[in-house]
């Protein structure tokens, strides 16, 4: 009997294609004008995290801003999170990207459970 250890989720996960926006915090930068924003695409997404496509390495444990587009593009739902791993897409151009979601608003925190739960109905 063989166990994969490399899956750790807690979470159920979800398939769902949309085009988000990340803004990865360097360190030490003290504007936003610092930060490169990247549009990317989710692979798939939980409660407590997502797998996002990027065009270019984000280095492991980098801060994210994440801006999930909602309501026809009116609004944006806004959340943090952190690079937990990063690896060469497979057959794809870009990287794969693991993050897990940090306490944002406790509000915003509870549209992204609500838009999970929409998601895998």
């Amino acid at each position: 009997m063989t166990h994969d250890f490399t899956d750790r989720r807690k979470h159920e996960r979800i398939e769902i294609v949309q085009a988000i926006f990340i803004e990865v915090v360097g360190k030490g930068s003290r504007s936003e004008a610092d930060n490169p924003i990247i549009r990317c695409e989710t692979v798939d997404v939980s409660v407590g995290g997502l797998k996002i496509l990027v065009p270019e390495e984000i280095v492991t444990g980098s801060r994210l801003n994440l801006a999930v587009p909602m309501d026809d593009w009116k609004e944006n739902l806004e959340l943090v999170g952190e690079a937990m791993w990063c690896r060469p897409a497979e057959g794809k151009p870009g990287y794969w990207v693991g993050l897990e979601l940090k306490d944002s608003s406790r509000e915003d925190m509870e549209r992204w459970f609500k838009v999970v739960h929409t998601l895998s109905a």
